[in-house]
């Protein structure tokens, strides 16, 4: 996983050179692809504000899982990790920095806004203005607009890295928000992760979204020297899923050693069923579990992540695992899932499924196959009578 991190200044590209050392003062959005970067430009700026004296300074970010993950960076980084945190832990400091308790119930999403008025009402009563140096916010495009703004009331500069085609949760899209209270926008024209093959299939699956460059036009990846595949697999249920995938994963551990290989559900039940299987069997010791209420520490003697879609967001795996794909149709935002999905894979991406794809995502496969000739008439007949 050494890889996910930069270690020199060499490694960076002019975009992302200009975006770490703007200037001190000011809030910006940076808009890019997956594998642009983002993630890494979000801790070098949080240190480079730093060791210019910006001490009070938080990275926020959506998810455990992203934070755990985010968390291996700020020690390579030797940035304090402490500064690094979900949503959610920072909402609950907040509140008890200033002798407010806040009990959260409901859904996710009750819950969500639940903290959105606490922090109001906190902000209302105390009179609380610019308390911060800076937020920088890491998947940016996750939070809801009422979130977005209560971040900027409460720095004095917001630094957020957005993708409108990874939101996956639902509520309103908060980019108009961002833009009315940032000073500039910067964009990152070129990725580094996904293979050719991988580009193909998530451009087919965000072509949606108008106005966008395609990840097969951006890309900066070494075909030639690890070619990319997408391929995907129609399975009786999860435990054929899982019997595939374990013994893909142990062809993967000796061709990618050193690097994380993810498994990743739609839901927790699938999630769980897997991780399951793959404990009772010899890779059980190299696995990790985020899911749910499970976050565990990434650790290079644990390359085999096995996560939720949600919890998986930010990462980046050099083999990807999806399986119950069938399963996005119950989930808002489904399209964008299917792009976040796909694009967690630099090299090899596996899809398995027990039931039909939602139409775009069976098309999208479908068009990396060589185009097929029109059937006979015979052809639309069963042949067995």
């Amino acid at each position: 996983m050494a890889e996910a991190w930069w270690v020199d200044e060499s490694q960076l590209d002019n975009d992302q050179k200009a975006v770490v050392t703007l200037p001190l003062t000011g809030s910006h959005t940076v808009v890019g692809p997956p594998g642009s970067g983002k993630t890494n430009l979000l801790l070098l700026r949080a240190k480079y504000l730093y060791l210019a004296g910006k001490a009070d300074i938080l990275v926020i970010v959506f998810t455990r899982a992203l934070q755990e993950f985010i968390a291996r960076g700020s020690r390579e980084y030797v940035f304090p990790i402490s500064k690094v945190m979900t949503c959610r832990k920072w909402q609950q400091e907040l509140l008890r920095q200033y002798g407010e308790g806040h009990e959260a119930s409901g859904d996710f999403e009750e819950q969500r806004l639940a903290f959105v008025e606490a922090i109001k009402n906190l902000i209302k009563t105390r009179a609380l203005g610019k308390v911060y140096d800076a937020i920088l916010l890491d998947e940016a495009h996750d939070y809801l607009p009422e979130e977005i703004e209560l971040f900027g009331k409460l720095a004095k500069n917001v630094f957020a890295v957005v993708d409108s085609r990874q939101k996956i949760y639902a509520g309103r899209d908060p980019t108009e928000m961002l833009k009315s209270m940032t000073d500039e926008q910067h964009y990152l024209r070129y990725h580094y992760r996904n293979g050719l093959t991988i580009c193909r299939l998530a451009d087919a699956l965000g072509k949606d979204v108008p106005g966008r460059d395609t990840l097969t036009s951006t890309s900066n990846y070494n075909e030639r020297e690890r070619p990319s595949t997408v391929k995907h697999f129609r399975c009786s249920g999860i435990e054929e899923a899982a019997q595939r995938i374990i013994g893909a994963l142990e062809t993967q551990l000796k061709a990618y050693p050193s690097e994380l290989l993810g498994v990743i559900c739609p839901r927790n039940e699938e999630v769980v069923q897997i991780w399951n299987y793959i404990q009772a069997c010899a890779l059980g010791g190299l696995a990790l579990l985020q899911c749910g209420t499970e976050h565990s520490t990434f650790d290079p003697s644990k390359p085999i992540c096995v996560s939720t879609l949600h919890a998986a967001k930010g990462l980046e795996m050099r083999a990807v695992h999806f399986a119950g794909a069938e399963l996005l149709r119950k989930f808002p935002n489904n399209r964008n899932m299917a792009f976040t999905a796909v694009t967690r894979a630099k090299t090899s991406l596996s899809i398995y499924y027990s039931d039909d794809l939602l139409g775009y995502f069976e098309a999208a496969l479908n068009g990396l196959e060589p185009p097929r000739e029109a059937p006979l008439l015979r052809d639309l007949f069963p042949r067995d009578r």
